[in-house]
């Protein structure tokens, strides 16, 4: 007499070998995958993405990034705003005004590195910058 699995004894077999299967393949770990710092302005829709790299090409870690925004009537608010870049030598600054009173100046630096950089929210709302620090 010969003894034969039950159907679902089967089924259930042959799911798990299925699952067993799919948590074996291997993916490429998402290493360059880290959200940017941000800073927020809270004073409008614009952005602007920096990426820091170093006279090698590489990003730099903690680069400083600095700007003063002046806004309110005449100019007489202002707000001090500073972010350092991550692993991947980003720095994100958000809620940026669209129609400045003053051009906004960012200042990156690191060590004795430092870059004048401008952002135009007026011609480009949401821009990216890269810098080269020397």
């Amino acid at each position: 007499m010969k003894k034969t699995l039950p159907a679902s004894l089967l089924l259930f077999t042959l799911a798990l070998a299925t699952v067993c299967a799919a948590q074996t393949t291997t993916s490429t770990p998402a290493s360059n995958t880290v959200a940017p710092t941000e800073m927020s302005a809270d004073l409008g829709p614009c952005s602007v993405l920096f990426t820091v790299n170093g006279k090698d090409g590489k990003p730099l870690y903690n680069a400083k990034i600095t700007t003063r925004l002046r806004y309110g009537v005449g100019g007489f608010k202002r707000i001090d705003l500073e972010a350092s870049t991550n692993s991947n030598g980003q720095a994100k600054f958000i809620h940026l005004p669209s129609a400045p009173k003053k051009p906004i100046f960012f200042y990156v630096s690191k060590d004795e590195g430092l870059e004048i950089v401008e952002f135009s929210p007026e011609v480009r709302c949401q821009d990216e910058k890269t810098v080269t620090l020397k």
